[in-house]
């Protein structure tokens, strides 16, 4: 595991928009992950600006040939999208932003030591599509509990909904 930076902004993006295909495309079938790989601009924008700004915790995984195997992104919150859909306010000052990896690699242990190296124990949240159940039992397994809530999601995401998850050492 290695913290990942700008110059590293085509590399990521390519493997986050792998990780996005092999996760949503079985979910949610092949006009979604396709409206996914058409927006790989707008998701490269989005990963240059987590890169980019040094309150995130950008980090990935390689294998020993130097092959990103999965990444994560941590930081403060709200995200600046939140604001604009006009989703509540969150509820702890923590966002997970990104945790994908490989499928070939789910069941390694490796999600859990992104996650670890992330955010560790500390209270956050994260958006989650709704349907993505494999994940919600991998946040669930992680001390994440699922907000009563579900809103629309918008750009590529349109036609599906999401929710936060939450873990926080006190009531919320």
């Amino acid at each position: 595991m290695r913290p990942a930076g700008v110059a590293d902004a085509p590399a990521w993006s390519a493997l986050h928009l792998r990780c996005l295909d092999e996760t949503y495309r079985p979910i949610f079938g092949d006009a979604f992950a396709d409206r996914q790989q058409d927006a790989a601009d707008r998701t490269a924008g989005y990963d240059r600006d987590l890169l980019a700004d040094p309150r995130v915790r950008t980090l990935w995984a390689l294998d020993d040939d130097g092959t990103a195997l999965g990444l994560v992104s941590a930081g403060p919150a709200p995200a600046a999208w939140e604001s604009r859909a006009g989703v509540p306010a969150p509820v702890v000052p923590r966002q997970l932003f990104q945790l994908y990896t490989l499928a070939a690699t789910h069941g390694t242990g490796l999600g859990a030591a992104l996650l670890e190296a992330a955010i560790g124990p500390a209270d956050a949240y994260l958006w989650i599509m709704d349907g993505n159940d494999r994940a919600e039992h991998f946040y669930a397994k992680h001390g994440f509990r699922a907000l009563d809530e579900s809103f629309p999601a918008g750009g590529p995401w349109t036609g599906q909904r999401m929710h936060r998850m939450v873990r926080t050492t006190g009531p919320v």
